[in-house]
């Protein structure tokens, strides 16, 4: 099981202002969080990219059918959308993530 830089706990059921980190947050722009979510077996639970990571969490949380799974997030910061949409593919062909659509035969989300 690959496991990112850094894995940090994570509360599916915190509030939405405190779902990512300020160091997570847009003020960091122009950069793309890759950003992956694990159960509490570290399984590989979803992989995304988004310019604005607490937002596009709030929209998991309303229709991810892995949201209450998830334990554990790790969040890189890449330096454009571009960067970013490479690597979550790699990821997704190299960690096969359990809930990703887009490049995964498994697909959940």
């Amino acid at each position: 099981m690959a496991v990112s830089k850094r894995l940090r706990r994570f509360d599916p059921r915190a509030s939405s202002t405190r779902i990512a980190t300020a160091e997570e947050s847009p003020c960091f722009a122009p950069t793309t969080a890759l950003y992956r979510f694990y159960d509490a077996g570290c399984r590989l639970l979803y992989v995304g990219v988004s310019g604005n990571p607490g937002e596009r969490w709030i929209v998991h949380r309303r229709r991810a059918p892995w949201w209450n799974n998830a334990v554990f997030v790790s969040v890189e910061l890449l330096p454009n959308m571009h960067t970013a949409l490479d690597a979550e593919r790699a990821v997704i062909a190299n960690e096969q993530p359990i809930f990703n659509k887009r490049s995964n035969a498994k697909g959940g989300e």
